[in-house]
């Protein structure tokens, strides 16, 4: 097949590819989505039987003190003092959670460095093993 241009040439007919190729991915996408949709994701399905003695795990407690720049001490907001603290922690250790239990330890940047220390080295003493410091990760 041949077509005449403006200037009374002959120029041949070409088949343009890019559209076809588009329709191609088209219809290759469609076909994906459509033999995804059919595969049966969750296996065998089965029954599970029921227990009740299991108990159910709950997350570990989080016990939040924090030191600001005056020194003070805070449990959970709270402002207590160094022996309303060591009691806090007596009433964990009694009932035998000082493993399940994480403390974090925040400070207020402009604090004494030693009053920090007093916290978590109390807290290695009574047993607790989940400790951590808050930082902030901005600069």
């Amino acid at each position: 097949m041949k077509l005449f241009a403006d200037n009374g040439e002959e120029e041949r007919a070409r088949i343009e590819l890019i559209p076809m190729i588009d329709i191609m991915f088209f219809l290759l996408v469609v076909f994906i989505f459509i033999s995804i949709s059919l595969i049966k994701l969750n296996g065998v399905s089965l029954n599970l039987p029921k227990a009740s003695s299991m108990p159910i795990q709950k997350k570990p407690q989080i016990l939040n003190i924090s030191i600001d720049k005056d020194g003070k001490l805070y449990v959970d907001k709270t402002p207590v003092n160094r022996e309303a603290l060591q009691d806090i922690l007596e009433k964990i250790v009694a009932q035998g959670l000082q493993n399940k239990e994480q403390i974090i330890v925040s400070g207020d940047k402009e604090s004494r460095l030693q009053r920090l220390v007093d916290v978590m080295d109390l807290c290695n003493r009574m047993g607790f093993s989940n400790l951590s410091i808050r930082t902030d990760d901005k600069p």
